[in-house]
């Protein structure tokens, strides 16, 4: 299977580049970013052989025949390319956060026109999926809960996608389907009744916690990453399962079948 990059040059496109090339049933055909365009990516990814030479535009994943591309970029750049890549029939995983309901409809069409899939998930982490999971469960007995998400300070959104989703999933079990944020005081975002609370420091990666209360009882859920590593076993599962899919689905549990 032919696999391109993009965002290839970032932390966790580097991590990717390098995961893929060492799968025995993926040939990492193509890497695109643009701030690193015209340098051979053995540069960026050392474990990576020469010759492959970074691009600066999604066109080269056409050319080079790539069949799924995974995208860890920034939304400025993904609302655009991914509709065309899509478009072009070539499926899509991605981890790329930040994207607007707008955004999300413009893949949706993008998969369609071009017969392929697109999966968009707020976390990779294979055990990240399990906790927004069991807080899903866990949330049909215990009636309060908050969730507190606490990510590297490099991070540009906050709350996380990751909260959101847990959150979001948290009420659609109760009952409460499309239910928007509000607010942003001194008890965090609320997203329906659950106050979902943010912390960026150097020294974190990517950690959240659900915490549930009930009479004389409390239950914590939690998920660590401790390395970007722990996300690469779920965009391996997500690049082999995608063209099994349609459209826009939102989430690695399809795949992992929870």
């Amino acid at each position: 299977m032919k696999v391109g990059v993009c965002g290839a040059g970032g932390r966790m496109g580097r991590e990717v580049c390098r995961t893929i090339a060492g799968e025995d049933d993926m040939e990492l055909a193509c890497a695109v970013d643009p701030a690193f365009s015209g340098r051979d990516l053995s540069e960026l990814v050392p474990e990576i052989p020469s010759g492959l030479i970074v691009a600066d535009s999604v066109e080269a994943m056409s050319e080079a025949g790539v069949e799924v591309m995974v995208d860890f970029s920034i939304a400025e750049a993904a609302r655009v390319n991914l509709p065309r890549v899509l478009r072009k029939g070539i499926h899509c995983v991605v981890g790329t956060t930040g994207l607007a309901q707008a955004d999300l409809e413009e893949l949706e069409e993008g998969a369609r026109e071009g017969g392929a899939a697109c999966l968009l998930a707020p976390n990779f982490a294979l055990g990240a999926v399990l906790m927004m999971d069991f807080a899903r469960r866990a949330s049909r007995f215990l009636g309060r809960c908050e969730i507190i998400e606490l990510h590297h300070a490099a991070k540009l959104d906050a709350p996380s996608g990751t909260a959101l989703n847990t959150a979001r999933a948290i009420l659609e079990e109760r009952g409460r389907q499309g239910v928007s944020a509000s607010g942003n005081g001194p008890r965090g975002l609320l997203v329906g009744d659950i106050n979902v609370h943010s912390v960026r420091l150097p020294g974190l990666v990517a950690h959240q916690e659900v915490i549930f209360g009930g009479q004389g009882q409390v239950l914590t859920i939690r998920h660590d990453s401790l390395d970007r590593t722990s996300f690469m076993p779920g965009v391996v599962m997500a690049v082999r399962g995608v063209a099994r899919l349609r459209g826009l689905v939102m989430g690695l549990e399809n795949i992992m079948e929870l």
